[in-house]
């Protein structure tokens, strides 16, 4: 009987880790008790929000819609329109009270875990991946700071964003590329999916006219959210919400702090610090071909692979196919991936572009589950400050090394199928114990 009853016991804690549900809302109760600690222990570290709270205040109170004329402590304002309406809303919210916006944004972040494991139950079954695993997502302490102590736009725009991808993944693509776009008006950074989102749409059944369409309402978005910054000076606006060219700071660098530079002091806020490779014009160049340069490797030998590759994206007007939701999120992913590995510069914050989407895409290679667990640690070490609250030439160094390793995992160890028909949407659905 004891045997039998231990037999039962091991049974229901088998099916409970595998369980979907459970280990979902464990990990959303889990954040919850994190959240709450790290608002009510850890120390609020000021540095961008009563710069974000006086750009707001010179919009909404002096009516002031010339981005050249938008200014903070910290400098002008550098994020698309987006950003400043919905900082209106939380200054008017909070009354600029720093407690309440924590306590908002903490919220902010349980509800894009919530997002992100629906989106793992919907890309994996758990042969691929153990919803046990989903407790990964509980792990970076760098994400969790980010969201709660510091107060910056790229978590709204990080949840807006895959909120986005699950709202692909449920097939509605235009109210997915509606939110995409509202990502986008926030920080710019999300358009690093862009890629892969085009080569999703152009795959379904309406091909590059469904494609361009919900294109054309990301556009439109764009258009009436800057509205009245668009009427006074559209040049000025498109300029500083949308600059491709802007400096970046050696010293706050994650990824590429090694790059050999000679500092420079009393620098202006929004030019390099230094002077040396990681500043020269060769250095971003050669960083932008490698970005163009990857896409077209994984969209030509593992996107469209067995379609005609990269070209067939643009000769094949009307397809055959639709990606599977496996290859739906793991494109999007390592489009952005590929973005951030490539970046110029990274800064503490922009951790939260990527980090909860890197179980997915390591759980989409055929790598051990040592080495998955390895890189996953190794990112998060390089997260993290090093050397008092900024990383260093090592710090940077691992971060560079584990990025390449993960880029290569990608393209040579992927388990994900280049395509899949458009019937066979979920089989894998049924597999799944709720």
């Amino acid at each position: 009987k004891i045997k039998k009853m231990n037999d039962r016991v091991k049974r229901l804690i088998e099916r409970t880790m595998r369980s979907w549900l459970v280990c979902g809302l464990a990990l959303i109760l889990g954040e919850i008790c994190i959240m709450w600690g790290y608002v009510l222990r850890r120390a609020y570290t000021e540095i961008d929000w009563r710069t974000y709270m006086e750009q707001v205040r010179l919009v909404v109170e002096e009516k002031q819609f010339h981005y050249g004329e938008i200014f903070g402590p910290q400098g002008p304002l550098v994020y698309p329109a987006g950003f400043v309406w919905l900082y209106a809303i939380l200054r008017w919210f909070t009354g600029e009270e720093i407690a309440i916006a924590q306590h908002i944004f903490a919220v902010f972040y349980i509800v894009d875990v919530t997002i992100m494991a629906r989106i793992y139950y919907k890309t994996f079954s758990n042969k691929e991946m153990p919803a046990l695993a989903l407790a990964l997502l509980a792990t970076s302490r760098r994400a969790h700071s980010v969201f709660a102590l510091r107060l910056f736009n790229d978590g709204p725009c990080a949840l807006l964003t895959h909120l986005a991808i699950l709202l692909l993944l449920e097939s509605q693509p235009y109210i997915a590329s509606i939110v995409f776009s509202l990502a986008i008006s926030i920080k710019m950074s999300a358009i690093l999916y862009a890629p892969a989102w085009y080569v999703i749409l152009a795959s379904r059944p309406q091909g590059h006219r469904g494609a361009i369409l919900a294109i054309s309402l990301c556009a439109l978005v764009q258009i009436l959210v800057a509205a009245p910054f668009l009427l006074t000076d559209p040049f000025v606006y498109l300029q500083r919400a949308f600059d491709f060219g802007r400096g970046f700071k050696h010293k706050w660098s994650v990824n590429f702090r090694w790059i050999p530079c000679e500092p420079q002091h009393d620098t202006h806020v929004l030019l390099p610090d230094c002077q040396g490779i990681f500043s020269s014009t060769a250095f971003k160049l050669s960083l932008l071909f490698m970005h163009a340069s990857f896409l077209i490797l994984f969209a030509h030998f593992r996107w469209r692979a067995k379609a005609g590759g990269f070209l067939s994206i643009f000769t094949s007007f009307y397809p055959t196919f639709s990606y599977s939701p496996l290859a739906v999120t793991t494109m999007l992913f390592s489009c952005n991936f590929i973005g951030i590995a490539l970046a110029r510069s990274l800064h503490f914050q922009f951790c939260v572009w990527y980090i909860n989407s890197l179980p997915l895409l390591l759980f989409s290679t055929r790598l051990p589950l040592f080495f998955k667990l390895l890189l996953l640690f190794a990112v998060e070490a390089a997260w993290n400050p090093w050397q008092g609250e900024s990383s260093t030439a090592a710090s940077s160094l691992l971060l560079t090394c584990t990025h390449v390793a993960i880029l290569a995992a990608l393209y040579f160890a992927s388990i994900v199928p280049d395509f899949a028909p458009s019937t066979a949407h979920r089989g894998q659905q049924e597999k799944k114990i709720m």
